[in-house]
Formats: structure tokens, sequence, C-alpha cells
């Protein structure tokens, strides 16, 4: 299982990669697929933790 940290950081790779073209013509649209699949995975996981958070604030004591 990847990690956010690790998704974070090949999305970052990609990013660059493509903005700087250095990624082959033939090579795009699979690269482009997988910086979608780690924007996706990225952003599930964020959600996840908010949803976590949130939960455990809900059950601290109130001041």
């Amino acid at each position: 299982m990847i990690t956010y940290q690790e998704a974070y950081d090949q999305l970052l790779i990609l990013v660059e990669e493509i903005e700087n073209e250095e990624v082959p013509l033939d090579e795009l649209p699979a690269k482009i697929r997988r910086a979608t699949e780690l924007v996706t995975f990225c952003q599930e996981r964020l959600r996840a933790v908010e949803g976590e958070y949130q939960e455990i604030m809900e059950k601290m004591p109130k001041r």
C-alpha cells in the first residue's frame, strides 16, 4: 500500500516532468493517467483523515 507522502512525491515528479516537457509524447497519456490516479488517492486520503479528525474532535469533552 502506498502512503500519502509517497503518492504526493510521485505526483510532484510527474508534474515536473510533464511541465518541463521531459515526457516523450508516446508516454504522455500513461503519465497523465498515473497523475490522475495519484491525485484521486491523495484527495481520498485527505478526506479520510479529515473525517477521522472530526470524529475525534466530536468525542472530546467540551470546555
